[in-house]
């Protein structure tokens, strides 16, 4: 294998037997995107450099080519980690865990993904899953940046009922979930499928943050944010 990230992340997306596209649809970017990195004609942004490995199943350190035995202290590393919280995570007990096992075997977080973003403009961010042993064995919750907003049982909901729930939180709370990389993923995909639309605007004249905070005022007043390029081209009439 060679030396590359993007020879890396060629490499890893093949051994798990997805192609561009479905990678692609599981971090957010475009196919585009995806094929430009494994060509080395660009490098994957650090906002979704940790979605990359997490859905390769590998570690960034193995993305990047570091080598284990690079001395590092574990104990700072965990707790700048801790410092960091993920836009939308769900939690679960022992007894739930099978049911992520066979459910990521599945389309279904894509396809509610593509489905929010077709009907609603809101792309969802990446789902951190982890488990955690303080909930009940057949107890789920989904956080946003750290904070509970759902909670439910396996015991009534199967891995879809979760997950339309998880995208159901993420649409009532999207004014919340909505942050700069998510934006930029956003532009990154009308500059990708509309070329010249937001070439040399964003962000030269209109920031990443002036975007969001537009956006995040659209979605408190209860308007829509799904035609994007229309919402681009008023802030850009207005500066």
């Amino acid at each position: 294998m060679g030396n590359s990230i993007g020879v890396r992340i060629c490499h890893y997306r093949q051994a798990m037997k997805l192609t561009q596209e479905e990678l692609a649809s599981r971090i957010g970017v475009t196919a585009q995107a995806v094929s430009k990195w494994e060509r080395d004609n660009g490098l994957p942004d650090l906002g979704v450099f940790a979605g990359i490995a997490s859905v390769l199943g590998v570690s960034a350190d193995t993305l990047l080519g570091i080598e284990d035995s690079i001395a590092e202290n574990s104990d700072l590393k965990e707790a700048t980690a801790s410092l960091i919280a993920e836009p939308m995570t769900i939690e679960f007990g022992a007894d739930v865990i099978p049911l992520f096992i066979e459910g990521l075997k599945t389309e279904y977080i894509a396809d509610k993904r593509k489905a929010l973003a077709s009907e609603t403009g809101m792309l969802m961010p990446l789902l951190h899953l982890r488990d955690n042993t303080d909930l009940a064995d057949d107890a789920y919750q989904v956080l946003i940046y750290g904070k509970v907003r759902e909670r439910g049982s396996s015991t009534t909901d199967s891995f879809e009922d979760i997950i339309d729930k998880a995208a159901n939180c993420c649409r009532d709370n999207y004014a919340d979930v909505l942050n700069k990389q998510l934006v930029k993923i956003m532009v990154d995909n009308i500059k990708a499928q509309y070329p010249g639309v937001a070439d040399d605007l964003i962000p030269e004249k209109i920031s990443y943050l002036t975007l969001e905070r537009s956006l995040q005022e659209r979605i408190r007043r209860g308007e829509s944010i799904k035609d994007l390029i229309h919402i681009i081209e008023e802030i850009e009439e207005s500066i």
